[in-house]
């Protein structure tokens, strides 16, 4: 694992760990909670990058390909929830040798995967059923966040090379000529492979429902053989990914938006 995500990942623990132990809302202990305000869901679409073994050297995107997913969060704390993610994508890979139009290794493939997914909000992620004592609206329409967890993909990748080999004959009459000749090569693999998903992303809401979320993937595999080619090295995959969301519990009626709960109560006196 690169070490700077290997830091981000300790970071992220960290700030889970911390949150984790602070306090709720101050009227939530005499309460009963209902969770079901704390859910949200969405989905969208993005593009995808795969990183391994056939990336060219040097080169800093493969070929982009389609991706899809869906989730389902629930808001733990104002700055602590969770996440479940699952989505579907292709990946490609490409390396060109030179000299030869056919001179490349080439990778397609497939993966479905799942994460669990512990996402710490740099911005507090209130619900619009929070209200603080001042009746000051806490609620931010804007949310960053940054997240990590493990998952799984089931995954179907194939493998082709195609490199020039150079050797030099020589006639009956003792002339040297050059013969280029083509050495192929290729490879599959399947089944299944643990990931740590890496996630940096931001939300805006419209409404206290409707939100829009934009989110930068990338997971980490322990598996080296997505693209059907072994050389001991982790592959990766990057993941940009728009989507759109929905907050369950979050209707209330204009007149009680922004009172505390000593508040409703005088005016239903």
């Amino acid at each position: 694992m690169p070490r700077k995500i290997t830091y981000l990942v300790l970071m992220i623990l960290l700030l889970t760990a911390a949150e984790s132990m602070g306090q709720g809302y101050f009227w939530q202990s005499g309460q009963k909670k209902q969770h079901y305000r704390y859910l949200s869901a969405d989905a969208g679409v993005g593009l995808r990058m795969y990183s391994g073994d056939i990336q060219q050297k040097g080169a800093l995107f493969n070929p982009l390909k389609f991706a899809y997913g869906l989730g389902v969060r629930y808001q733990y704390r104002p700055r602590l929830g969770f996440a479940l993610h699952a989505g579907a994508r292709g990946y490609k890979g490409k390396a060109e040798h030179g000299g030869f139009p056919d001179a490349l290794d080439e990778m397609n493939g497939k993966l479905w995967e799942f994460s669990l997914m512990t996402q710490f909000s740099i911005l507090r992620w209130e619900d619009f059923t929070q209200r603080m004592f001042t009746d000051r609206d806490p609620v931010r329409r804007m949310n960053v966040f940054v997240g990590v967890g493990a998952g799984g993909a089931l995954f179907n990748g194939s493998y082709s090379s195609r490199k020039y080999k150079t050797e030099v004959l020589q006639d009956t009459a003792g002339r040297d000529s050059t013969a280029f000749i083509a050495l192929d090569n290729s490879g599959s693999g399947a089944g299944f492979a643990f990931h740590v998903p890496v996630v940096l992303g931001a939300r805006y809401r419209f409404n206290p429902s409707l939100f829009l979320s934009f989110e930068g993937h990338y997971d980490v595999y322990f598996s080296d053989n997505l693209d059907g080619l072994k050389r001991g090295r982790n592959d990766g995959m990057g993941l940009f990914i728009v989507k759109l969301g929905y907050a369950f519990g979050q209707t209330k009626k204009k007149g009680s938006i922004g009172l505390t709960p000593n508040q409703k109560r005088k005016l239903k006196k």
